[in-house]
């Protein structure tokens, strides 16, 4: 059972990730800048950083933190996931490969 109402949307594809801004609605709190790494040939995992900004040869703070072992980091952590796959599947191209050509396609004979 969840904690807090926490909500996340993609705000922009990165090169190396997506941003992501989470709204924790029931404490009227709003985080832009969540950045969300994808599973990839590096690292088979997902992995959720706050913002964080440069504090000098190429070191970073970040600029809100939260206690991982806290219920309401797995909220957010969750929240941002879903935010990125939910966005990715927008993004995929749908092939039908199995069709008659001498038949027109209907929307019923797309997957989604």
């Amino acid at each position: 059972m969840k904690s807090h109402n926490v909500e996340a949307k993609v705000h922009k594809e990165l090169p190396f990730g997506y941003r992501v801004k989470v709204s924790i609605l029931d404490l009227g709190l709003y985080i832009n800048g969540m950045v969300v790494f994808t599973p990839n040939e590096e690292h088979d995992y997902w992995t959720v950083k706050p913002p964080a900004m440069r504090a000098g040869r190429g070191k970073y703070v970040y600029i809100t933190e939260f206690d991982k072992k806290l219920p309401l980091w797995e909220e957010i952590f969750d929240a941002c996931v879903d935010a990125v796959k939910l966005d990715q599947s927008y993004h995929k191209d749908v092939v039908i490969t199995d069709f008659d050509e001498d038949t027109p396609i209907t929307l019923d004979d797309i997957p989604f």
